[in-house]
């Protein structure tokens, strides 16, 4: 039962808008020591499952990376055509 603490600790740690990333770390190292796992052997997890699918992380990493590129890039395109056009209203720009 006491293996469910994970759970309350993902709770807890959105209702306090804590970063979502550390939230999981913690949950999972909550859970982990509630198993009686010592906290070397939580490490160890960690470290495998990081090891073994390290490509996923690589791929989150670079979606993260293209989303905020193109973010800015949009931005600033976006914001170059409008200024170019004279006679953009914000009603006009709105319905385009």
């Amino acid at each position: 039962m006491w293996v469910l603490l994970g759970v309350a600790a993902v709770a807890a740690g959105f209702a306090l808008r804590v970063n979502p990333l550390l939230v999981v770390a913690i949950a999972a190292g909550t859970t982990g020591i509630a198993a009686g796992l010592s906290p070397v052997q939580v490490l160890e997890v960690f470290g495998k499952a990081f090891k073994e699918n390290r490509f996923i992380s690589a791929i989150w990493i670079v979606l993260a990376l293209i989303g905020v590129l193109e973010r800015e890039g949009l931005q600033v395109r976006a914001r170059h055509v409008i200024s170019s056009v004279k006679a953009a209203t914000a009603g006009r720009v709105l319905l385009i």
